[in-house]
């Protein structure tokens, strides 16, 4: 029976294994160049790893829509498929147009599950084990496109269309998730869909505001893999493997605040977002300050970690205050403002740009906001408290 539970929990957590793997594949762009060079230019090759994000854009936005003909199990099954033969598809043809076609079902897939993968755990847990589980799924995430970029450096020794047979594993979630989880029991399935009543305007206000906020992290997240590469020391830009060092940090101490993110919310419970924004606002203000790679990596280090606890916390948030038959909608719609907030990263900093182009006057600005929204959270938490 434990072990049962155990792999239930395994296969649930497996869904998000290859989440954010679409450009693990980036590393495999010089070889891809080589081959298709020259009947497509460089932009037209770099499309092939960027062009998911659209098609997983369109599915989300398409998601309560499909949610309605879908059931949980047809859905994820879908998802799967779609995202692992779309995804080995370029290992076995490389023809450019049939690669640019399966690259955007591959991220038709992504699309299907990705809200799925969140919300299920909120379906089928609660109390303390629902918010172990959300803290764990944000670490299998980065796990899971941190596996995929290593191995994808090691196939490629071997030959680039390699890279893509990565997509394979999506096969073995697919079967894990067939014989380890149980559909859901009528009894719960009917208490899912007992309420026939959509969202109403509070429901829409929070999640607007959950989806702005993961969006502003997201763009700050982005902001850093974008800005760190230009950073410099004594008037010297550092060199690519010291700002890979930084990125991979900052990333990879997401893994911890995952796993401690059930600890830190039984201890500090709801004062957790307005703390880690306060946090999150110091970090961005030392890495305004830095002047040396030490600094840098230890106040990115700080952003990357107090970033992941704010977007699991707003997860927990929308399972504690959605009904459970709208929790995928919900997710779907908080999910595109993370999408979004990547994607309009690049023109924030533009805009910033106009103001000052200095490394520090960017991140002095996203610690400005963030101390802002520090404020506001706290005040509204009193406000509710006093209430």
């Amino acid at each position: 029976m434990i072990m049962t539970k155990i792999l239930e929990k395994m296969s649930l957590l497996g869904l998000s294994l290859l989440l954010i793997s679409a450009f693990s594949i980036s590393t495999a762009l010089p070889p891809m160049l080589d081959y298709y060079s020259p009947t497509y230019n460089a932009s037209q090759v770099e499309l092939l790893v960027s062009v998911p994000s659209f098609s997983v854009v369109a599915m989300l936005l398409l998601n309560p829509f499909v949610d309605k003909w879908l059931n949980d199990r047809q859905l994820i099954m879908t998802g799967l498929i779609l995202l692992s033969s779309a995804g080995i598809f370029p290992f076995f043809v490389q023809w450019y147009p049939l690669v640019l076609l399966s690259r955007l079902v591959f991220g038709m897939g992504i699309g299907f599950i990705n809200a799925k993968a969140i919300s299920i755990i909120s379906q089928r847990y609660q109390g303390k084990e629902r918010i172990q589980m959300l803290g764990i799924r944000g670490s299998v995430e980065l796990i899971g496109g941190a596996s995929c970029s290593l191995l994808v450096g090691q196939l490629l020794k071997i030959h680039w269309t390699l890279a893509f047979l990565i997509y394979g594993f999506g096969f073995i979630i697919l079967a894990m998730y067939l014989l380890f989880v149980p559909p859901m029991e009528q009894i719960e399935k009917k208490e899912i869909q007992k309420s026939k009543q959509g969202l109403n305007k509070k429901d829409f206000a929070m999640i607007l505001g959950m989806a702005l906020l993961s969006g502003f992290v997201i763009c700050i997240n982005s902001s850093i893999s974008l800005r760190v590469p230009l950073f410099q020391v004594d008037g010297k830009t550092i060199v690519g493997g010291e700002s890979a060092l930084v990125l991979s940090l900052e990333q990879g101490i997401g893994i911890a605040a995952g796993l401690s993110f059930a600890s830190l919310l039984a201890h500090i419970k709801n004062r957790l977002l307005p703390m880690a924004l306060l946090c999150l606002s110091i970090c961005l203000f030392g890495i305004a300050l830095a002047n040396n790679l030490l600094t840098l990596i230890l106040f990115s280090v700080g952003v990357g970690f107090f970033y992941s606890i704010i977007l699991t916390f707003i997860f927990h948030r929308l399972s504690e205050c959605i009904a459970r038959n709208l929790l995928n909608k919900a997710t779907a719609y908080v999910l595109l403002g993370c999408n979004l907030g990547s994607a309009v990263s690049p023109y924030v900093l533009k805009l910033l740009a106009l103001v000052s182009s200095s490394f520090s006057w960017i991140f002095l600005a996203y610690a400005i906001v963030s101390f802002l929204l520090f404020l506001g959270f706290l005040l509204n938490s009193r406000m509710v408290k006093k209430a």
